[in-house]
C-alpha cells in the first residue's frame, strides 16, 4: 500500500469512527481521549533509522514520570507546565496503536494517541494533588504506585500519600487498591526499586522539617531572635511498600536492625538500578542494588528551604553505595569513587539482555579454546551535572563491571570502574574504550532507555542491551564569565542527537585529523570486524553527523558545525528538549521488549538553565525507529 493509499484508509477509518461515536453518544469516546479505539492493532510500519512526530500530548507537560506498562503503552503522570513553581495532577497515556482525532491531523508516526479519560469518561486526576520529584514503579500486577513528591519546587511540603494507578479501570486509587497508611517518612527525589520479591525500596530523597534558629543580629528575647524555618534535609532512611498489604514497613537487616544508606547524611536526587547477583540472573533475590550520584545537605538546620535546582548547602555525591537484597545492608563501595553529578544522572545495566557472553576465539584460528566469557553486569553512568551556581555538565561517562567471588558479603561483590581513555588487556584480547567520546561532552535532564538489537560474531547473532540517551542541555563557563546553556546549534554539541553505548562494539580511536576520521559508522549488521565479543566495554558513541562518534568540524571558523540541520545525522531528535522522558514500546508486532522496538520522547521543556523548563515543546511526542531495526538482519553465513 503507497503513502496516499494508506492515507486514504487511515482517514476512513477515522471517519468512521468519529460516525459512530456520535451516533453512540458523547460520552461513549471511541477516538480522541478513550484506549476503545477500533484499531486495535500494532503500531505502522516506519523506516528505520529515523524520528518521527508523534501525536501531541493532551496537557503538555515536563518533569513528569512516563511508565511502560505491560501490553507497551505508557503512562505519564504529574510533571509540570509552570517551571515546577506549579504542578499538575492529571495524567495521560500514550498508545501507539490508538487512532488519532479525526480533528487531528495525522502524525508523521501514522499511528499513535493520548488518552486523560478512564472507563467512565473521567479525566484521569490524582487524588491528593499535583505531583513533582515523584516516582512512578510498575509492580506485578501490572499496576503503578506513585509514591511520594511535592507540588511545587519552592515551598510546598513532601507527600506524605501515596496512590496505586489501576490500569485495567485507569482511575487512582479505587476503592481495592486504596493506601490508607502515609509514607514513614514522607519524602521527594527518593528512588523507588521494584524487588524480586515484589515489594518496592523506596531509598533517601529529602524531607520537609521545620528547624528553630537563632539570628545573631537580634537581640536576645527579641520576637526575631529565635524564628522557625522550614528546610528539607537529605535522607538516610529507608522503607519497603508491600503491594500484597498496601502498607510500608522500615526496611531491616536480617538481624533486625533498621536499615539505613551508608552515607553519613544521606543522598537525594540519585538514581537506582540492579544487578545480577552470583546466579547470573537478574531478578532472583541475590541482585544487588546500586545508588548512584545525587547529593546530600550539611545538616538538617543548613538544608535547602525550596526545591529549585542549583542550591547552596548540598554536597554533590561522588561515590557509590549497595543494598544487598539478601541481608538487606547497604555497604559504600569502598575506593570506587566516581563523578560527582546531580540532575538526572543516570546509570543502565547493559547486561540486562545478554547475562554472560559466550566464550571467543581469542586466537583468531577460527577455533574457540577456552576464550574468556563476559561478565553479567555492565552498569553505564553517564549524564548530570554539577549543580552549583553554574550546573556545568559532567562530560565524564563511566563503566562499572560487577563480579562475583561467591564468598562474603554480597557473594564476594567486586566492582570495577572504567573511566578515561585507555586499553584494557584482558586476556589475550585487546579492547579499546572511548568513553570520553573524542570529544568532551555531557548532558542534563536528558533520560536514558535500554534498547535490545543484535550482534554478529563468527557466524552466530547474539542480543545484547543498548543504552540509549537523547537531548538534555549542555551546560558551560564561557571564558566571560556567568553560565550559558547550549540546547543546539552549536560544535560538537548537537543536542538534539542520540548517546549510544553498545558493549558490543569497537570504533577505531580518535582520530588526528578530525575530517577525514578512519571511523566506523554504528552497523548493526556489521561482522567480526567491528565486533568486540566480550560484550564488557564496547564504546560509547554520540551521534552528530553521518557516521558514529565523528565531533563536527567548524569550515570557516564561525563557531557553527556548517553540516548542522544538512539532514546527515546519523539520528537525531526533531526538537531539542529538557526533563523529557525516553521510554520503550512495540513496534509493528505490537509485542514490547522485542527487537522491533522503538523509543518514544515525550513532553520536554524549552531551556534547562536559568529558566528551567520555561515552556514546554511545541512537539510534545516523536516516535525513534534505530537504525536497522524494521529490515532483516543478513544472513551471517559459516
Amino acid at each position: 500500500m503507497n503513502d496516499a493509499a494508506r492515507e486514504a484508509c487511515r482517514r476512513t477509518m477515522l471517519l468512521g469512527c468519529f460516525a459512530l461515536t456520535a451516533v453512540l453518544s458523547l460520552t461513549l469516546v471511541g477516538c480522541h481521549g478513550s484506549s476503545d479505539a477500533l484499531n486495535t492493532s500494532a503500531a505502522e510500519f516506519l523506516p528505520s533509522g529515523e524520528s518521527y512526530v508523534g501525536p501531541p500530548m493532551v496537557t503538555p507537560r515536563y518533569g513528569h514520570t512516563a511508565t511502560t506498562l505491560t501490553d507497551g503503552k505508557i503512562l505519564i503522570v504529574g510533571g509540570s507546565d509552570e517551571r515546577h513553581l506549579t504542578s499538575l495532577d492529571t495524567a495521560e497515556i500514550f498508545d501507539q496503536s490508538g487512532q488519532v482525532d479525526i480533528l487531528t491531523p495525522v502524525p508523521q508516526s501514522l499511528s499513535g494517541n493520548f488518552y486523560d479519560q478512564d472507563i467512565n469518561g473521567d479525566i484521569m486526576t490524582m487524588n491528593n494533588g499535583g505531583r513533582i520529584f515523584h516516582t512512578a514503579t510498575l509492580l506485578p500486577d501490572g499496576s503503578v504506585m506513585i509514591c511520594g513528591g511535592a507540588s511545587d519546587m519552592l515551598f510546598a511540603e513532601a507527600i506524605a500519600v501515596s496512590e496505586i494507578f489501576d490500569t485495567q479501570s485507569r482511575e487512582f486509587a479505587p476503592g481495592f487498591l486504596e493506601i490508607v497508611q502515609d509514607l514513614l517518612v514522607p519524602r521527594f527525589r527518593h528512588s523507588a526499586t521494584l524487588m524480586p520479591n515484589g515489594k518496592v525500596l523506596i531509598a533517601g530523597g529529602q524531607e520537609s522539617r521545620n528547624e528553630t534558629i537563632i539570628d545573631p543580629t537580634q537581640p536576645p528575647g527579641s520576637p526575631n531572635f529565635q524564628i522557625t524555618i522550614n528546610v528539607f534535609p537529605s535522607l538516610e532512611s529507608v522503607e519497603i511498600f508491600d503491594p500484597a498489604s498496601l502498607s510500608f514497613s522500615a526496611a531491616l537487616t536480617v538481624l533486625g536492625q533498621d536499615t539505613e544508606l551508608a552515607t553519613p547524611r544521606g543522598r537525594a536526587g540519585h538514581s537506582t538500578s540492579a544487578l545480577a547477583g552470583y546466579d547470573n540472573l537478574l531478578g532472583t533475590n541475590d541482585d544487588v542494588l546500586i545508588h548512584v550520584g545525587g547529593f546530600e545537605t550539611l545538616s538538617s538546620i543548613f538544608a535547602p528551604q525550596f526545591k529549585a535546582p542549583w542550591q547552596a548547602d548540598t554536597t554533590k555525591m561522588s561515590g557509590l553505595e549497595t543494598y544487598d537484597i539478601a541481608n538487606g545492608v547497604n555497604t559504600l563501595g569502598q575506593g570506587v569513587v566516581l563523578s560527582a553529578r546531580v540532575n538526572d544522572a543516570h546509570l543502565i545495566n547493559a547486561g540486562r539482555f545478554n547475562p554472560l557472553t559466550p566464550p571467543f576465539d581469542v586466537n583468531d584460528d577460527g577455533l574457540i579454546d577456552g576464550g574468556i566469557a563476559g561478565v553479567n553486569n555492565v552498569i553505564l553512568i553517564a549524564n548530570g551535572d554539577g549543580d552549583g551556581s553554574c550546573p556545568v555538565s559532567v562530560v565524564q561517562n563511566e563503566l562499572l563491571v560487577a563480579t562475583f567471588s561467591g564468598f562474603g558479603p554480597s557473594n564476594g561483590l567486586l566492582l570495577s570502574l572504567l573511566s578515561g581513555e585507555f586499553t584494557l588487556l584482558n586476556n589475550n584480547e585487546l579492547i579499546f574504550f572511548d568513553p570520553m567520546n573524542c570529544g568532551p561532552f555531557g548532558r542534563s535532564e536528558a533520560d536514558m532507555v535500554s534498547m535490545t538489537v543484535e550482534r554478529t560474531y563468527d557466524g552466530m547473532v547474539y542480543q545484547t542491551g543498548v543504552a540509549v540517551t537523547g537531548g538534555g542541555a549542555w551546560i558551560f563557563i564561557p571564558p566571560t564569565g556567568g553560565c550559558a546553556e547550549a540546547m543546539a546549534g552549536v560544535c560538537a554539541n548537537e543536542i538534539q542527537g542520540f548517546m549510544f553505548y553498545d558493549p558490543f562494539f569497537n570504533v577505531i580511536p580518535c582520530a588526528i585529523d578530525p575530517v577525514n576520521p578512519p571511523f566506523q559508522p554504528w552497523d548493526l549488521t556489521v561482522n567480526t570486524s567491528a565486533i568486540n565479543p566480550t560484550g564488557v566495554i564496547g564504546t560509547i558513541l554520540n551521534f552528530d553527523d553521518a557516521i558514529a562518534d565523528q565531533t563536527c568540524f567548524d569550515e570557516n571558523a564561525d563557531g557553527f558545525d556548517d553540516n548542522y540541520g544538512d539532514g546527515s545525522f546519523l539520528l537525531a531528535l526533531i526538537q531539542a528538549k529538557v526533563l523529557h522522558t525516553l521510554s520503550r514500546v512495540p513496534g509493528e508486532n505490537g509485542v514490547i521488549n522485542d527487537l522491533d522496538d522503538r523509543i518514544v520522547a515525550i513532553g520536554g521543556g524549552s531551556s534547562y538553565f536559568p529558566n528551567y523548563g520555561d515552556e514546554p515543546v511545541t512537539i510534545s511526542c516523536e516516535v525513534i525507529v534505530l537504525p536497522d531495526t524494521t529490515q532483516p538482519l543478513p544472513n551471517p553465513g559459516p
